[in-house]
C-alpha cells in the first residue's frame, strides 16, 4: 500500500471508544501479508508528519488476528504507519489522518505488505511472523525455494558451453540426482536487481553472469543474463561467462 492511498480508506469514526483520551485520538486497522493472511506480533509505528512533542511517534504490536490499535495520537493530524521487524525490512507505509478529538478512525481495508527482505543479506522472507526466508541451503548444498517448490544445485564456477552444461546436470549425483537444466522462466524467477553480487539471492554463488537454459534448436540454446535481466540465445559452443545450475522439483519429506 503506497503512502497517501490509505487516507481514503478511513470512513468511520467511533465516538468515545475506550482507551482514547480526551485530548487524543486513535486509529485501528489490520496488517496482512501478500496472500491476505493476518500478520501477528509485528510492530506498527505511527510517525507524525509534522512532529509535535509527545505525539511524534506512537507504537503498538499486531495481535494474533493481525489487528492493531494506536492510542495517543494527536487529533486530526497526519501520520505515516509503517510495519517494522527486527528480522526483515519492507517499503510498505501508509499515510493516515488521525481522528478528531476523542474519536477513533477505523481503516476499512488492511495494510498489505507485498514483499519483505531479511535485514541481514536481503533474502526474500516468506513468513513475516517468523522471518522464515524463501531460500534455505542443505548440508549437501541443495538450495530449496519455498515459493516455487524447486530445488537448485550450483554447477562448476568456470566457463561452460551448452554440451558441458547438459553433461554436468545429467551426471550430477548431488542429493540423489535427478537434476535438469532450468527454463528461462525459472531463471528469471531468481533475478533480483541489486541483490548479492550477481543480481540473484546470495545463496546462489557464481562469478558468471550467464546461466544456460533450455535448448533453442540444434545449434543454439537460451541463456539468462543476470547482468541485464534479459534472456538471449547463444550458439551451443559459446562458453565465456556462461555457467550452469541444476534444478528439480522439490522432493517431499
Amino acid at each position: 500500500m503506497k503512502i497517501g492511498s490509505i487516507s481514503a480508506l478511513i470512513i468511520s469514526l467511533v465516538l468515545g471508544l475506550g482507551g482514547c483520551g480526551g485530548d487524543q485520538s486513535a486509529v485501528e486497522g489490520k496488517l496482512v501479508d501478500w496472500d491476505g493472511k493476518p500478520v501477528a506480533g509485528v510492530k506498527i509505528t505511527a510517525s507524525q508528519v509534522q512532529p509535535l512533542k509527545g505525539y511524534a511517534q506512537i507504537e503498538t504490536v499486531t495481535k494474533a488476528d493481525g489487528t492493531f490499535r494506536l492510542n495517543g495520537l494527536y487529533p486530526s493530524s497526519k501520520y505515516v504507519l509503517k510495519p517494522q521487524s527486527d528480522k526483515w525490512t519492507s517499503k510498505t507505509a501508509a499515510e493516515v489522518d488521525s481522528a478528531p478529538l476523542g474519536e477513533t478512525a477505523l481503516l476499512t481495508e488492511p495494510i498489505k505488505i507485498t514483499e519483505a527482505f531479511l535485514i541481514d543479506g536481503g533474502i526474500p522472507v516468506v513468513d513475516l511472523s517468523t522471518g522464515a526466508t524463501r531460500f534455505t541451503v542443505s548440508a549437501e548444498g541443495v538450495i530449496a525455494d519455498a515459493t516455487t517448490g524447486l530445488e537448485w544445485v550450483i554447477g562448476p564456477d568456470k566457463d561452460t558451453n551448452y554440451s558441458q552444461a547438459e553433461q554436468w546436470v545429467a551426471g550430477s549425483s548431488v542429493a540423489g540426482g535427478g537434476w535438469r537444466l532450468p527454463t528461462r522462466e525459472e531463471l528469471k524467477g531468481l533475478y533480483q536487481p541489486d541483490t548479492g553480487e550477481r543480481n540473484m539471492p546470495p545463496a546462489f554463488k557464481t562469478s558468471g553472469w550467464l546461466l544456460w537454459a533450455e535448448s533453442r534448436d540444434a545449434s543454439s540454446a537460451w541463456s539468462f543474463n543476470f547482468n541485464s535481466g534479459v534472456e538471449y540465445w547463444y550458439y551451443r559452443d559459446s562458453a565465456e561467462a556462461n555457467r550452469v545450475f541444476g534444478v528439480r522439483t522439490r522432493s517431499k519429506p
